[in-house]
């Protein structure tokens, strides 16, 4: 009975160890999956964030790249500036937008292929007018057909901090979502990027098609087993706040995280499968039972052996996440810099390796790992930037950070560079130094014509007559000749001006308002100059006044008035030589013809009266004959001496070849004034030479052509006067004829 006792509380003690082992196992199975849910959540957790966090990082690199054309746009002045188009042009080569534009405050513009624009009636500029970034919705796009697009804008913000246009970067979604894929295309998650409305701005599934996505909120509400609230999910979203949830799709469990996007109210979201953990449990429970028993005599070696995996694995996962954490900061630093090339730079080992694979010059033509001292040896740095070189990475063995600029010779051109090093530390200790570089060749180059001016303009204040600083802002005077002066620019002007010659006054009033000069620096221009002529000790001298658009503070103006007096009277004499017949004095024929064609195209849009008088002097050929060519040459004389005097001096005469002359009267306001003046001419003209008893009667033959009855042109006045005076010469010569394309036009003549 004892035995059988002690065997019935044996047997109870084992099956209770049975038992005890069995619900320890189970127990175990279930803690277990447990832990390595967490685990996996936690690791899911992370992996999304940092999946996530690099697709936010790309959406606000585009809202940074527009802050910076916007930026660009903003130091020409205004969108109208021609060079603006072409900085738009540039801009959409170097950023994800289907195209770019600008538009001034009232919403008109135009597109970098220099379309029309007109925006003034849309939310997001107006919305963009009150100095924030804005953001469309969803939209089909005119101009991409059967394409969705979102419309960015950007505030142009004037030196002094006033909006005076937008700048617009229009998204292909299409585009956006492709770039996406090609950024997760080698994980198992699907990634999506919503707007306010639940519509899908980029979607990327690894087990759906795109085309089955219409809503975001008609999906998650065809989920099932969701575990979180869709309202919930949907307040989060409202409040831009991160969250988490987990549903079943297709049999597979899945875990998703979400996070807001720096723009409106976009939301990122990312979900995964929890295969891993499936298949872990999966190898749990189809351990066969009969190692229960195994399980029971080696439990406290395999509590041990998990034990020991648990501690290694967590030690694993510490120094995975050290990584990672190192590798954030180091993609924090470089995305800060974006658009550059970047290298490391390893200060034990002296290397530099480029992380970026757009060539640029600096790396151009060395090997994958460098030593500073490689690019002194191959001469790629220039001869006066290799002190500054050298310096910048001894700085950085003691500074978190160093700047220097370099000149670099692998190009024709000798690029600038600045090279910017920055120290990654842990506990105190360099671990990594990341390098970047950025283009500053045109910097160095406005510093340079910067420079120039101001040395430029150093010398002309030395040789000038007079030169005054201003303030455009205070329309005040600052200094004048050396001396400082709060005098109005007004008053200032109206001193200069009274000693300016007559005819030059209104001139020069109106080119050197404030108004003026103000209009032309707006429009890029940095230097005008006006020449006049000016009281100078009592003698009226030719000046140049120049005025500059200050380099440094724009508001500024540099007037400099120097003596040009003996140049300019040169380049009169000259001019005049030029111009002139050699014989005469009038003009001769290039000269008088260039000269009627600008008064003939004056009068036509002014609707002014002209007449086109060809004038030819009958029997001159017996004066060659008769006298010979010098007396022939002093009628000549005579005659345009008798044309300058008779006429106005905004009449226009000139000789065009033998004795035919050419006359445009301007400014005709009736036709008794062009007919009296005719019969005055042919009278005045009418002339008898004698010489040793030998006499010979001159007089002239006139064509009369009227613009713009007859014509706008020189040829066409020619050719219809031509026709007239050749009807004159066929009579009875010594008159003037009309022409009006009749044959039975009466011709009137005079007979002395």
């Amino acid at each position: 009975m004892t035995i059988i006792k002690k065997n019935k509380i044996v047997f109870v003690l084992f099956a209770l160890s049975i038992i005890g082992i069995v619900v320890s196992f189970f127990s175990y199975q279930r803690a277990v999956e447990g832990v390595e849910m967490e685990n996996f959540k936690e690791s899911v957790r992370d992996y999304t964030k940092v999946r996530l966090g690099s697709t936010k990082e790309y959406i606000s690199d585009m809202v940074y790249d527009l802050n910076a054309l916007s930026q660009t746009v903003a130091e020409r002045g205004t969108i109208w500036e021609p060079h603006v188009q072409e900085i738009l042009k540039v801009a959409n080569q170097m950023n994800m937008f289907s195209f770019t534009a600008v538009a001034d405050r009232e919403g008109n513009g135009y597109t970098d292929t220099g379309s029309p624009l007109s925006i003034a009636d849309q939310e997001y500029f107006k919305t963009a007018m009150q100095g924030t970034v804005a953001f469309s919705e969803v939209q089909q796009s005119n101009v991409l057909y059967g394409k969705k697009i979102q419309i960015f804008a950007s505030p142009i913000r004037s030196e002094r901090q006033q909006v005076i246009g937008v700048v617009l970067g229009v998204l292909d979604l299409e585009k956006l979502n492709e770039t996406i894929k090609s950024k997760h295309a080698d994980g198992d998650g699907n990634l999506y990027i919503v707007d306010s409305n639940g519509s899908y701005i980029s979607c990327f599934q690894v087990d759906r098609n795109t085309s089955e996505y219409v809503n975001f909120w008609e999906d998650v509400q065809a989920l099932s087993s969701l575990d979180k609230d869709i309202e919930e999910i949907r307040s989060d979203f409202e409040e831009r706040r991160e969250g988490e949830f987990s549903y079943c799709d297709n049999g597979q469990r899945r875990y998703g995280c979400y996070m807001p996007i720096g723009t409106r109210n976009w939301q990122i979201v990312y979900t995964i499968r929890d295969s891993s953990v499936d298949k872990t449990l999966d190898t749990l429970l189809h351990i066969d039972l009969n190692h229960i028993v195994f399980v029971s005599v080696c439990y406290f070696v395999w509590v041990f052996c998990v034990a020991w995996y648990f501690i290694n694995a967590n030690k694993e996962i510490k120094h995975a996440n050290e990584e990672v954490k190192k590798n954030m900061e180091i993609l924090h630093v470089a995305l800060e810099y974006c658009k550059q090339p970047i290298f490391t730079y390893h200060p034990e080992h002296r290397e530099l390796i480029p992380k970026t694979d757009f060539a640029n010059p600096f790396f151009q033509g060395v090997c994958d790992r460098v030593t500073p001292e490689s690019f002194v040896e191959r001469k790629i740095i220039a001869p006066d930037s290799v002190e500054n070189f050298k310096q910048l990475f001894q700085t950085i063995q003691t500074q978190q950070d160093a700047k220097a600029d370099i000149q670099i010779n692998n190009d024709k051109e000798g690029n600038w560079w600045r090279i910017t090093l920055h120290n990654i530390y842990e506990n105190k200790v360099i671990v990594s130094t990341v390098g970047f570089l950025e283009d500053i060749t045109e910097l160095k180059r406005i510093e340079w014509q910067t420079k120039r001016k101001l040395e430029l303009q150093e010398a002309l204040i030395a040789k000038a007559l007079m030169y005054a600083k201003v303030d455009i802002d205070a329309q005040r005077l600052l200094e004048m000749n050396g001396e400082e002066s709060q005098i109005p620019f007004e008053e200032f002007l109206q001193q200069v001006t009274s000693r300016v010659r007559r005819e030059d006054r209104e001139h020069v009033v109106r080119e050197l308002s404030l108004r003026t000069l103000n209009s032309k620096f707006q429009k890029g221009v940095d230097t005008v100059e006006t020449q006049f002529q000016m009281d100078f000790e009592g003698k009226d001298r030719w000046v140049s006044c120049m005025g500059y658009c200050s380099p440094v503070k724009p508001s500024k103006l540099i007037l400099i008035i120097s003596d040009i007096d003996r140049k300019k009277r040169q380049e009169i004499a000259l001019k005049s030589r030029a111009e002139r017949d050699g014989l005469t004095g009038l003009y001769n024929a290039a000269t008088v013809r260039a000269k009627i064609e600008e008064a003939l195209a004056y009068g036509y849009l002014s609707g002014e009266k002209q007449i086109f008088i060809l004038l030819d002097l009958d029997n001159y050929k017996l004066i060659n004959d008769t006298f010979g060519h010098s007396s022939g040459d002093q009628v000549l004389m005579e005659m345009a001496q008798r044309l300058q005097k008779r006429f106005r001096s905004s009449d226009i005469i000139g000789r065009i070849g033998g004795d035919e002359f050419v006359i445009l009267l301007r400014n005709i306001n009736t036709d008794q004034y062009a007919e009296t003046l005719l019969r005055e001419l042919c009278e005045m003209l009418h002339q008898t030479y004698t010489r040793n008893k030998e006499e010979v009667t001159l007089s002239a033959s006139i064509g009369v052509a009227w613009a713009p009855e007859d014509g706008h042109t020189f040829a066409e006045l020619y050719q219809k006067s031509d026709i007239a005076l050749y009807q004159v010469k066929k009579q009875n010569k010594n008159g003037y004829r009309r022409y009006d394309g009749a044959e039975d036009l009466k011709m009137q003549w005079l007979n002395q």
